[in-house]
């Protein structure tokens, strides 16, 4: 299921919270770039930082969604017990928050356990990764989420929902929620933690999210926000 930016089911407070990240596991191989085995470079207190998605964090938060519409009748059930699945597993290493339809609550209930947090909060789909803040750390220490203004891949699904979920999250973690005018997704952002971003480039610099932005306006903005000083 791709659009663009290949969609991913969750996300953490500084991303997913992969052991084995695929970064350290290209760096063990000796194929990952020097840039991606470099040491964390710390924030100034003003400035915002997105940190690897290996480093330490506080919780990881997921969408128990998946939309009838979109997967069709047949994949829902194993689309919420694999997502249940993943939030057990998770909920036995550090703190869960999971997002659920008031109607499906009872049912994420029955299969989460009581380890996994659900939080009732209308939803379209599942893809935190896509639909969630971004966050970032300052130098303070301070943590934020960046809200990328979810418009559903570019207005190829239904999203009012969705567009909802970035700012639920920012609340209900008590962090900043930090405005942009940048239209994309989480999931098109990867970052090695010292200055260094791979972005989709085909879903920023696109008309169905940001029409009329120059490549060198979009750069800067997510410089700005996710502490970034190269861009490939």
């Amino acid at each position: 299921m791709s659009r663009g930016a290949a969609p991913r089911p969750l996300i953490s407070e500084t991303d997913m919270p992969l052991l084995l990240t695929r970064r350290r596991l290209l760096h063990r191989l000796g194929l990952a770039p020097l840039a991606w085995a470099a040491t964390s470079t710390a924030a100034a207190p003003d400035t915002w930082h997105m940190p690897d998605e290996g480093d330490a964090h506080r919780a990881t938060w997921m969408s128990f969604g998946p939309s009838e519409r979109v997967w069709g009748r047949r994949l829902l059930k194993p689309a919420r017990e694999n997502l249940a699945l993943i939030a057990r597993t998770i909920a036995a290493f550090e703190p869960v928050h999971l997002l659920v339809r008031e109607q499906e609550h009872d049912l994420a209930a029955r299969l989460c356990g009581h380890r996994v947090k659900l939080e009732v909060q209308p939803v379209d789909d599942l893809w935190m990764r896509d639909t969630g803040p971004v966050f970032v750390r300052n130098g303070a220490g301070e943590w934020a989420g960046v809200d990328f203004n979810f418009n559903g891949w570019g207005n190829k699904q239904s999203h009012a929902r969705d567009a909802e979920v970035a700012e639920y999250v920012t609340g209900s973690a008590k962090v900043q929620r930090l405005r942009t005018r940048l239209v994309l997704e989480g999931g098109g952002i990867e970052v090695d933690g010292a200055g260094t971003a791979i972005i989709t480039e085909s879903c920023v610099l696109n008309a169905n999210r940001n029409p009329g932005l120059r490549k060198e306006a979009c750069e800067a903005e997510l410089k700005r926000l996710l502490g970034l000083r190269k861009i490939i």
